[in-house]
């Protein structure tokens, strides 16, 4: 018997019936965007969303894309920003997503705006524009679409609406004080979800994607107390996609072993393989050397057994990393950006040694806490070893 009816349904593009607990962020975007959405050209609309992975972001854009898509003449662009990281992608998958001819290279980044623009004005087209996990987009970048979307003179109207996507306010922080001025106060925030919220997540996905009766609100609340957060404030848990992919795991594995229901034992071996504080879509979005350096991270604080090592120690065992996958190591002064951009995506943590602590002189320490060591090496080996194929 098949336990699993549906995959689709544990999808992360998957647009469910209905959204709860995010009636009211999905309300907030639609007072922004609805108007544009049903008459575009008047006004420039944009918002940000903001929270931690799993939190409903994503799929609150899309539900209102769904409730909008046959009542617009405006085209859904979705840019996820751990894909198409620099300029040149980004356009190309805009011009993509429109069907609009255009060159791959040899143009300027103004002469691309230009062409962008002469053909959103020419072909009378109107473009909902997201741009996700806007974290990984240079400042600079970002700031560029942001003032697209004013260009009205050169566009003929207002053709862009822009939702821009993130996990903190750093997103707008780090924008010079102009462009974060054009985004305005347009935020909405995505608190994590709590026990009982991603119960009621979980339940609506198992009514869907599960055959009947073969998972009971034990099972699902198990789950949810595994991943929910105890309040809406716990920074540390309260990742509902989280949850999706240890019920949908779950369920593989009572199915592989041929019973018709979902036991305990199957929750308790899924929520091993996965990753809690992390997702695995960050993991690949990072250049491969970033990776290198957080597999030399691991592997110092599995050596050490203690709570956290030396920037020394993380370096020492990244050259040994490299070597053992034939790469050559980045100097030290770009070891120190990843540092910095592990900590900035949440991965690790770091901070001064004190005083005391066996350590001479100043150095930084860093540590992971969110994470089982051993399924973190593992996803990251995954993701180096297919890389490198």
């Amino acid at each position: 018997m098949a336990i699993v009816v549906d995959d689709s349904v544990f999808s992360p593009s998957y647009v469910p019936k209905r959204l709860p607990h995010r009636e009211q962020q999905l309300q907030q975007l639609d007072i922004l965007l609805g108007n544009w959405l049903r008459n575009p050209g008047h006004h420039y609309p944009r918002a940000t969303l903001l929270g931690r992975p799993g939190t409903g972001k994503t799929v609150t854009l899309r539900k209102l894309w769904e409730l909008y898509k046959d009542k617009t003449t405006a085209r859904f662009v979705y840019i996820n920003g751990f894909i198409y990281r620099n300029f040149t992608a980004i356009i190309g998958e805009i011009a993509r997503s429109l069907n609009i001819p255009f060159p791959r290279r040899g143009l300027s980044r103004d002469e691309f705006l230009a062409l962008l623009v002469e053909h959103l004005r020419e072909r009378d087209l109107y473009m909902f524009l997201v741009l996700d996990d806007a974290f990984n987009l240079a400042p600079d970048i970002l700031s560029t679409f942001i003032r697209l979307g004013q260009e009205a003179d050169k566009l003929g109207a207002f053709r862009i609406a822009l939702v821009i996507v993130g996990h903190n306010d750093a997103v707008l922080n780090n924008l010079d004080p102009s462009t974060r001025g054009i985004m305005g106060k347009y935020v909405i925030r995505f608190s994590p979800y709590t026990k009982d919220q991603i119960f009621d997540i979980l339940l609506d996905r198992a009514k869907a994607g599960l055959a009947e009766g073969s998972y009971s609100e034990d099972i699902l609340q198990m789950i949810a107390d595994i991943t929910g957060a105890q309040t809406p404030l716990d920074t540390n848990r309260g990742d509902a996609r989280l949850a999706i992919d240890i019920l949908y795991r779950s369920a593989y594995a009572a199915q592989q072993n041929g019973r018709k229901h979902i036991a305990p034992e199957d929750v308790r071996k899924s929520s091993k393989e996965v990753l809690f504080g992390i997702s695995e879509e960050v993991l690949i979005g990072l250049p491969l050397h970033e990776k290198l350096f957080l597999l030399a991270i691991v592997r110092s604080l599995k050596i050490s057994h203690t709570p956290y090592i030396t920037f020394g120690d993380a370096e020492e065992s990244y050259k040994i990393v490299c070597e053992e996958y034939g790469e050559r190591p980045r100097v030290h002064s770009q070891l120190w950006s990843y540092l910095n951009d592990l900590r900035e995506k949440g991965i690790v943590e770091t901070r001064q040694n004190k005083r005391g602590e066996g350590v001479r002189g100043r150095t930084t320490l860093i540590s992971i806490g969110t994470e089982p060591l051993d399924t973190l090496e593992a996803v990251i080996t995954k993701l180096i070893r297919e890389e490198l194929r």
